[in-house]
């Protein structure tokens, strides 16, 4: 069921054609949405030009979400954020998740024998999003936390997803992908991309160097199961002082054997 999901996830179907579909239930996702990639608070005039909704129509949906309970407005800025309730949610999914569960033992030993930090994510549309995060080392706290998201091809386990998909599949979706770099780093080249992710391909592992995050190295290998990655395993460092081949000795196997693990189960 898992592996159908993502599937559906990277098609280009849509959705709206559906006569079950609520357009009023997904602009009030866009909404939070909007709100959970940004920084800090923002306006209404912000939020419309991130969901591409009239000020009037953000109106009702902000009181809606406000009411409801998922969204705070600061009185004297104006100004909405998500609120605590929406913790809820991703205690709800984790909780329920027997994957994630499952999961949780092998990312706390791989932690613990390699003394670094740990992730698994799983595609979100063409974002992967950070299930679990253990850290092993004293970073960015932002880095530790579970819900963030990262674009598919600037991620490492992204781009082990990406590895197992067609020739089509690949360049049709970096030719669709908004190839913005997040980091002085980034590859920006759509053909470079499309290259990197052949090579996960051949290796059966990516390595992104700062890509997604300044300072951190990471390496991922994808979780496999009747012929679909759905899921990524993944390890960071500080790129500063750590050269990629001296990573890749200490933890490449380690990972594979957890990836390998989750992959049969």
């Amino acid at each position: 069921m898992i592996q159908k999901h993502v599937k559906r996830m990277l098609e280009n179907s849509d959705p709206k054609q559906d006569p079950r579909y609520l357009t009023s239930v997904e602009k009030g996702f866009r909404v939070l949405d909007a709100l959970s990639v940004n920084s800090g608070p923002m306006s209404l005039t912000e939020i419309s030009r991130k969901t591409e909704l009239t000020v009037p129509t953000l109106q009702r949906l902000t009181s809606t979400l406000v009411e409801a309970g998922y969204v705070q407005k600061e009185m004297s800025s104006k100004r909405y954020r998500p609120t605590v309730k929406t913790v809820d949610l991703l205690f709800s999914y984790l909780s329920r998740n027997q994957f994630a569960n499952r999961a949780w033992p092998h990312l706390v030993k791989l932690r613990e024998d390699l003394g670094l930090d740990v992730s698994l994510s799983v595609p979100l549309g063409s974002s992967m999003i950070y299930v679990h995060r253990l850290p092993g080392y004293s970073g960015n706290f932002e880095n530790t936390l579970p819900g963030k998201k990262v674009p598919m091809h600037y991620s490492a386990s992204g781009r082990c997803i990406l590895s197992q998909k067609s020739r089509d599949e690949i360049e049709s979706y970096v030719s669709a992908a908004e190839v913005t770099p997040l980091t002085p780093w980034s590859i920006s080249n759509p053909a470079e991309l499309v290259d990197e992710i052949y090579l996960c391909r051949e290796r059966g592992y990516a390595l992104v160097k700062q890509e997604a995050s300044p300072g951190i190295m990471t390496i991922a290998c994808p979780v496999i199961r009747e012929g679909e990655a759905f899921a990524g395993i993944s390890v960071h460092v500080p790129a500063a002082g750590t050269a990629p081949a001296s990573f890749i000795d200490k933890v490449l196997l380690p990972v594979v054997l957890v990836s390998q693990a989750l992959s049969s189960g």
